[in-house]
């Protein structure tokens, strides 16, 4: 019997963590086994209120360069790669699930894939009829093989062009991407305080590993058009796409020697550096 699913969360201790529990308790009730990756700090003060969960404490933490402990991207993956799930998941910690059909959906469309897909936003869950937030993503499933697509990287789960680099990175791999779009994945709306000069400087470490080829495609909705353009759109209730729709959307990957370690994959007017 293969192993379930894992879901790596960090949960926040400044979040409402009655929403948090929600979200928690929606991925277990569909099955998913559960993990929080936080500094020790966070873990002492959450412990008592998710007992549920399997913490895993971090030997590092962005707090010098963003001022909060905000978790890396990378060590989330490192955590998930020491799993013995097949499929993993990364998933925004106030995120419910509220479609019984996505576990076996993932279980069927999830094989050497990586699925993402948009959070609804809603006021209460009374009431889910909500807008889709069509400018980021809030969860992430993969073949477990999928994390070595990734290079290292200064994301933080939470912060700004994470979930932009959390897709582009297996589609210069080649790995089949896949977008769901049935309404499914609910967030009760709140206050969002962006930094400006946080997000410039993380869009940029976007661009320090993607070089956009012309003006163009040194924007932040040209790479959502990007991912969009090479992402199999599929409902829950789908058969799946064909070998074919897979076929045609895969893009032609260009590959071209750079300096030193580095090599170059380029895809329309992007060009991915990634060391050998």
């Amino acid at each position: 019997m293969s192993q379930p699913i894992t879901i790596a969360t960090s949960l926040a201790p400044g979040k409402d963590v009655k929403i948090q529990k929600e979200a928690v308790n929606s991925w277990h009730r569909l099955g998913f086994v559960v993990i929080s990756i936080n500094c020790a700090e966070e873990i002492a003060v959450l412990k008592s209120s998710f007992p549920e969960i399997e913490f895993i404490e971090v030997a590092r933490d962005a707090r010098q360069q963003f001022g909060k402990p905000y978790i890396y991207f990378d060590d989330i993956l490192a955590c998930l790669w020491e799993r013995e799930s097949s499929l993993c998941g990364i998933v925004n910690s106030d995120i419910c699930f509220l479609k019984h059909e996505f576990y076996s959906f993932l279980t069927k469309e999830g094989r050497d894939s990586f699925i993402y897909g948009s959070r609804i936003d809603i006021s209460t869950f009374n009431h889910v009829n909500g807008r889709v937030i069509q400018d980021g993503f809030d969860y992430f499933f993969f073949d477990r093989k999928v994390i070595a697509a990734y290079p290292a990287s200064q994301f933080c789960i939470g912060m700004p062009c994470w979930d932009y680099w959390a897709v582009l990175s297996p589609l210069f791999l080649g790995v089949a991407v896949k977008k769901v779009m049935t309404a499914h994945a609910y967030h009760i709306i709140h206050k969002v305080n962006w930094n400006n000069t946080i997000s410039s400087r993380l869009f940029h470490e976007l661009l320090h590993h993607i070089k956009p080829l012309s003006a163009v495609a040194a924007s932040a909705n040209y790479m959502l058009s990007f991912i969009d353009r090479y992402s199999l759109k599929l409902n829950l209730q789908s058969e799946g796409g064909s070998r074919k729709q897979l076929q045609n959307l895969l893009p032609q990957i260009k590959k071209v020697l750079t300096k030193g370690d580095i090599q170059g994959e380029i895809i329309d007017e992007l060009l991915f550096l990634r060391r050998k």
